[in-house]
This record gives C-alpha cells, sequence and structure tokens, in this order.
C-alpha cells in the first residue's frame, strides 16, 4: 500500500501503484518523486492545499504518519507559546502563498529549526516556495519508504 507514503492523495498513490513492480524502496521513492514533480501546476497546487499545517488545532484530523512526525517535536500538544506563534506562521504563510507550510520534519532536531526554516521561507517568492513544498514532500514520502522498510535515512538496498 502507498497511501501513507503520500498524504491525503488517493489519486496521485494510485498512479504510483500503477508503476509496479517496484525494484526495491529506492524504486518506490522515485516512482513517488517521479509522480510528485510531474503533477501539473493545478494538481500541484490542490496536492499542496490538502496537506495538514503545523500544530493544528485538531491534530486527530491528521493522518497517523503526521501525527507521529509533528508529536516527535511537541507540535501535536504545543505549549501555547509555541502554539500562537505556529498560529500566527500558519496564517502568514497560508495568506501569502494560499497553502499550508510544509516542511519534512525529520531533518529538524527541534522545534527551533523549524521555527526558524519557516521564519526564512515566509521571505521567498511563490515560485521558489511551491518548488520547496513539494521537494520537502518528496523528502517525507522518502523518509516514510525508508522507515517502512527498516532503512535508515541515506541508506539504500
Amino acid at each position: 500500500m502507498i497511501l501513507p507514503f503520500v498524504e491525503r492523495a488517493p489519486e496521485l498513490a494510485a498512479r504510483i501503484a500503477g508503476r509496479r513492480p517496484f525494484d526495491g524502496p529506492k524504486a518506490l521513492a522515485e516512482a513517488v518523486r517521479g509522480e510528485i514533480v510531474a503533477l501539473e501546476e493545478q494538481e500541484l497546487m490542490a496536492f499542496l492545499r490538502n496537506h495538514p499545517e503545523l500544530a493544528p488545532p485538531r491534530p486527530e484530523d491528521m493522518t497517523s504518519e503526521s501525527q507521529k512526525e509533528q508529536g516527535r517535536l511537541a507540535l501535536t500538544a504545543p505549549s501555547a507559546g509555541i502554539a500562537a506563534r505556529l498560529a500566527e506562521l500558519n496564517r502568514r504563510y497560508a495568506q501569502k502563498f494560499d497553502f499550508p507550510f510544509i516542511i519534512a520534519l525529520h531533518r529538524h532536531a527541534d522545534i527551533g529549526s523549524v521555527l526558524s526554516d519557516f521564519e526564512r521561507r515566509l521571505a521567498a517568492s511563490r515560485e521558489v516556495e511551491i518548488a520547496t513544498a513539494r521537494d520537502e514532500i518528496i523528502s517525507v514520502a522518502g523518509a516514510r519508504i525508508e522507515s517502512a522498510f527498516g532503512l535508515t535515512e541515506g541508506s539504500g538496498p
């Protein structure tokens, strides 16, 4: 099943599944990357808009994978100060880019790193940020695939 590797995108998952069989996790990750990169602009924007924001008011509405990823940095139950800061950043980001901030949390050791990246990316152009968000999703999918196959990040078959 491919759905755990891409967030709330059954049509994309079906296209990826249509590429089976895969010659291992690396080939699966490449198929995911290829399908995401091939999305037309309208499809890509819908795909980006379907992702959860950081520290959403109802974390239980996220997929279990997103809950685990955000939970690792206490984003499913942040302190009041962090929750308020993220709510403001999420609002500003969505207003500017028209999709939620998407970040590969597996690349971040702590919330400070996430917040720093969030602030920096708010200054990006729309074109750059769309590409960045897409690449972050590809990274998350790759990390999920590695985890599902018991690989450590950076190792391969």
